[in-house]
């Protein structure tokens, strides 16, 4: 019984192994960045599971881009980690695939991540503000396609920490959220929408006009 139970096991395990890859290259997050499931880092995992919360969207016409290095003036490139381009709005996403405490606000330049030590102690790093960080990013996207498409700013951090003192203005185009809020977020968005902001070649034009500056282009 003992021997059947862990044969079962290792079955189902090597057979997870193998669905869930096979799965994976069917979604657009393959297709566009043309890694390999087992390739994931932490940040492209984030960025994946961050997809598949919004991954619906496409049912209702929307397209989705990642990993997209866009120029800047100075010559050097920005990445932006995923966008959403739907009929009733352009969402640019920044991942932030962090553990522990997290602190900040819209006017801090940096936030600040609190990670435990043990025996009471904990250990403190500092990284941009995100807002800024997308803030950025939509700047250059705006001069490459044109300053007059809306778009929205969303961070979406993960589940696995805790915003701890983190404030952001209610009515900002900005905003700042946990994965399981993503969904609901971006839904919320969409339903407020007047009309359609983005036709069908709207979308196509966007689309084809950045795909050649995502990682995977080429490849």
């Amino acid at each position: 019984m003992l021997v059947s139970g862990l044969i079962i096991i290792v079955g189902m395990y090597l057979l997870f192994r193998l669905i869930r890859p096979n799965k994976y290259k069917q979604t657009s997050y393959y297709q566009v960045t043309g890694k390999s499931y087992w390739e994931l880092d932490k940040g492209g995992f984030g960025e994946y599971r961050a997809f598949k919360k919004l991954e619906d969207f496409e049912n209702e016409g929307g397209r989705f881009l990642f990993n997209l290095n866009i120029p800047k003036r100075n010559g050097e490139t920005t990445e932006i980690d995923l966008i959403l381009i739907h009929p009733k709005g352009f969402f640019v996403i920044e991942s932030k695939n962090y553990n522990g405490w997290i602190f900040g606000n819209e006017k801090n330049h940096y936030w600040t991540q609190t990670l435990p030590k043990g025996r009471g102690k904990s250990n403190k790093v500092r990284f941009y503000s995100p807002i800024r960080q997308n803030s950025g990013h939509i700047k250059h996207l705006k001069r490459l396609l044109s300053e007059r498409i809306p778009m929205w700013s969303v961070i979406v951090f993960s589940d696995e920490c805790t915003l701890k003192d983190v404030s952001v203005s209610r009515n900002a185009r900005y905003k700042v959220v946990q994965l399981h809020e993503l969904r609901p977020l971006v839904a919320k968005l969409i339903k407020a929408t007047d009309g359609v902001v983005f036709s069908a070649k709207d979308i196509q034009w966007i689309y084809d006009e950045l795909l050649p500056f995502t990682q995977g282009a080429g490849s």
